[in-house]
């Protein structure tokens, strides 16, 4: 089973700081909860929107090669550029560190808030129990 680890109890809000204005989140603490929960749901997790996630979890410990490595970080792309428009994702720098003696894979994001024009970096380290 693979298990999102170092996930934080303190959500941020997914609103600005004043609900009455237009709300559009601008926070990268908001933005890299965003794509956690992109990566974290299997395709057809959610009974009504069967097509959002990124089935991460079913290849993410195959035993693959670059190419295949390569294919894996253009779909996670895709698929976060499809239900995350806030950001742009830098995919020529998006990377894995795999440490298969620890059974974990390190997950390297990096994007640019499209609003603020601010860089940021998803990273997450993606534990197979």
């Amino acid at each position: 089973m693979v298990n999102f680890r170092e996930l934080s109890d303190n959500w941020a809000y997914d609103l600005d700081k004043d609900p009455i204005r237009n709300g559009e989140i601008k926070d990268g603490d908001v933005l890299n909860q965003s794509i956690e929960m992109i990566l974290a749901t299997a395709f057809g997790e959610r009974l009504f929107n069967p097509s959002f996630g990124a089935g991460l979890q079913y290849k993410i410990f195959n035993v693959f090669t670059t190419s295949e490595a390569n294919a894996i970080l253009d779909e996670v792309a895709q698929n976060i550029k499809m239900w995350e428009d806030r950001i742009t994702v830098v995919e020529s720098q998006m990377n894995f560190i795999i440490n298969p003696d620890q059974n974990y894979v390190i997950l390297i994001i990096p994007y640019i808030i499209n609003r603020t024009g601010v860089k940021s970096v998803f990273k997450k380290k993606i534990i197979n129990d």
